[in-house]
């Protein structure tokens, strides 16, 4: 275990909940550069969820920029070699990392989430990571503004914004796209893919929508990027163009 790789990750992981303890677990197994390179079954075992769970949180932090692959992209029988981004953690002047590496007790058990009743199918992909509130009940965006945003629309980039502010996710775990994926064989790689191309489309533009997510809902269900295609009895396999926005993303 890398004492300060676990101090860099405690102090400056923006996220919690699933994110920060499969953090906290690759900063376990890593070297003092942030590497590791444990197998996804050691890595649920470690979390305590299921090995399609854990698959989903890390992929959704490879998404985020938070963990890269650096070799064995396409797993098999070797696992996958993984560099926690450290660059990207920033302790704010407040934190103080434990001396001992140790999670304090505040740290939430890997088995349940932070809401008082856990969703009974454990955690869903995090498509992109929440953002602590800063400054307070200030920070919030007027109410009223948000009844006229939820009438006539908002931009997607309004819409993402609002959501970080309030520690939202813009995809929510119990957003019914996770089932619809799971069914036809969609998986949680591709809906990550799927949702970079999604915001990589429509956050340039001014496009105003009232539901975003059901927009996000409709691109995956009538597949508009084709990034994938299905056979019968078999699960969803990328396409040319979901092969490259995959590299894209890697």
């Amino acid at each position: 275990m890398a004492v300060r790789v676990w101090s860099m990750v405690w102090g400056g992981f923006p996220g919690g909940g699933s994110d920060l303890l499969t953090m906290l677990a690759l900063a376990d197994w890593s070297d003092d550069e942030g590497r590791c390179w444990p197998s996804m079954a050691s890595i649920a075992t470690k979390i305590r969820l299921s090995e399609k769970q854990a698959r989903r949180v890390v992929h959704a932090l490879e998404e985020a920029g938070y963990l890269k692959v650096t070799a064995n992209a396409a797993g098999g029988a070797t696992s996958r070699r993984y560099q926690i981004a450290l660059d990207r953690l920033t302790p704010p002047a407040s934190v103080t990392p434990p001396a001992d590496g140790s999670p304090p007790a505040s740290v939430p058990s890997p088995s349940r989430r932070r809401e008082p009743t856990p969703p009974a199918h454990g955690s869903r992909t995090v498509i992109e990571p929440p953002i602590p509130v800063k400054g307070g009940a200030q920070a919030l965006p007027d109410q009223s503004a948000d009844s006229k945003a939820r009438t006539a629309g908002i931009t997607l980039k309004c819409f993402i914004e609002q959501c970080q502010a309030r520690g939202m996710k813009p995809i929510p775990d119990d957003d019914p796209i996770f089932d619809y994926a799971e069914k036809v064989g969609i998986e949680s790689e591709m809906l990550a893919i799927a949702w970079r191309e999604f915001k990589s489309y429509w956050l340039p533009t001014q496009n105003r929508k009232r539901d975003w997510p059901g927009t996000f809902r409709n691109a995956v269900r009538q597949n508009r990027a084709s990034l994938w295609y299905l056979k019968e009895g078999e699960p969803a396999r990328w396409t040319t163009a979901g092969e490259q926005a995959r590299r894209a993303a890697a």
